[in-house]
C-alpha cells in the first residue's frame, strides 16, 4: 500500500508539472512582438490586457485564453 501511494504521488506530480505553463510559448510570443512592435501606446495597453488574459485562463479556460492569445497576435501583425 505504502508503494502504491508513492507511485501514485510521483505519477501527480509529474504529470502536474508537465501541463505546467501550456501556453508558455506563446506569452513569449506575445512578449516579444510586443518589445519590438512600432504600434501606438493605446494599441500597446490593448495587447497587455489580452496577454493578462492569456495567463491568468490559461488552465482554467483555455478557449478564452486562446481567443486573447490570437486577437493580440492579430494586433501586433
Amino acid at each position: 500500500m505504502k508503494n502504491f501511494l508513492i507511485i501514485l504521488s510521483l505519477c501527480f506530480f509529474a504529470a502536474a508539472n508537465l501541463f505546467a505553463g501550456c501556453m508558455k510559448n506563446e506569452i513569449k510570443q506575445i512578449d516579444a512582438k510586443l518589445k519590438e512592435s512600432a504600434i501606438s501606446a493605446d494599441k500597446k495597453e490593448e495587447v497587455s490586457k489580452l496577454r493578462e488574459l492569456v495567463v491568468s485562463n490559461e488552465h482554467s479556460n483555455a478557449e478564452v485564453a486562446f481567443e486573447s492569445y490570437e486577437k493580440a497576435m492579430s494586433i501586433l501583425n
